[in-house]
């Protein structure tokens, strides 16, 4: 047995006890985040499945405020349109002392207020149309399950770390096995993330002229769409160490790096016309991750979109996928969209 994860689920046991407590004091300790139970009652507009409906995986800790938060402010740009389902897992054995003494109904029930009075401390509460407490489960597919049932939109989750945080673990055990699976578009979202601190410039898109990209070019044109925000896309020429070491800033051949670029736009505009794509493209050389990063900050975006390759275990084996680095280490939400997604 791995003793890191004996003691986190220790701990998570402890959270969750506490989250159990009192009425009046603010719970934010539990269980893993997230989970749907397609048996349980439902809120009748979640029964008949909505296009633009988002589950939210609630952890009672901190690191779900964030994602509790983004999802309030998305469905404010399209209110008649967005519905929202809060989900909050209870995995198998975390609280059997607990449901030994107070039943499995009285315990799923004293859960659902813990979260009920967590979004109402996050002031979002009025957002969602819906609570919903589910146990024995993993979380990730309890909300594999949820997708399906609800027919949703996508999945909305926070992460571990803020900012851009260099811990070694920064995703999350969750959002990790999310973004490995990506069952459908899914937004991880920083933890302290707040709407006052929303920028106010275009969403940007991270693409490459290939098939992993086309489900997040046809989302976020969706999505800027409801959100009233134009589109910038970026791509990155990769350069490698090598490259960049014989080519010191200042040095080179700008003459000869200018055509490149320019030929790589003109391909990339041809690639995102056959995708009845518009919005700025920019094109830059350099690390991928640092460049995309650095057009977030200077376009003061609310938001990213990318796709995944979503590579094998033994590819993850030698670091995080682009889209993972991102979601992991971005100061903004990030969505990671599956390269099949529709608009």
């Amino acid at each position: 047995m791995d003793p890191a994860r004996t003691s986190a689920q220790r701990d998570g046991v402890t959270l969750a006890r506490r989250a159990l407590g009192p009425a009046g004091a603010r719970n934010r300790g539990g269980s893993a985040s997230t989970a749907a139970d397609p048996t349980s009652r439902r809120p009748a507009a979640y029964r008949c499945g909505v296009a633009n409906t988002w589950i939210i995986g609630i952890d009672l800790r901190e690191r779900s405020e964030g994602a509790a938060c983004f999802a309030a402010w998305l469905q404010r740009q399209a209110p008649d349109a967005t519905r929202l389902l809060a989900l909050h897992a209870i995995e198998e054995g975390a609280l059997d002392e607990h449901l030994q003494l107070a039943g499995l109904v009285r315990t799923r029930e004293r859960l659902r207020l813990a979260v009920e009075r967590a979004l109402e401390q996050a002031d979002v509460r009025a957002a969602f149309a819906g609570i919903e407490v589910v146990d024995g489960v993993d979380p990730v597919t309890a909300l594999e399950t949820a997708l399906q049932a609800e027919r949703a939109r996508g999945l909305i989750v926070g992460r571990r770390t803020v900012g851009t945080g260099m811990q070694l673990v920064r995703l999350g055990r969750v959002a990790r096995r999310l973004l490995r699976r990506l069952p459908a578009p899914t937004f991880v979202v920083p933890p302290d993330w707040q709407a006052g601190a929303l920028g106010a410039g275009p969403i940007v898109v991270a693409v490459t002229p290939a098939e992993a990209s086309i489900g997040a070019v046809k989302v976020a044109q969706a999505l800027g769409a409801a959100t009233r925000r134009p589109i910038e896309f970026i791509h990155v020429v990769p350069t490698s160490p090598i490259y960049a070491a014989l080519s010191p800033p200042g040095g080179g051949h700008p003459d000869r790096d200018a055509r490149q670029l320019a030929e790589v736009a003109a391909l990339m505009r041809t690639w995102l016309a056959q995708q009845n794509a518009s919005g700025q493209l920019t094109v830059r050389r350099g690390d991928e991750f640092d460049e995309i990063l650095a057009v977030v900050a200077e376009r003061a975006a609310p938001l990213l979109v990318c796709g995944s390759r979503q590579l094998s275990l033994s590819e993850r084996a030698f670091g995080l996928s682009l889209s993972s680095e991102l979601a992991a280490r971005a100061p903004i939400p990030v969505l990671v969209v599956p390269s099949d997604a529709s608009a």
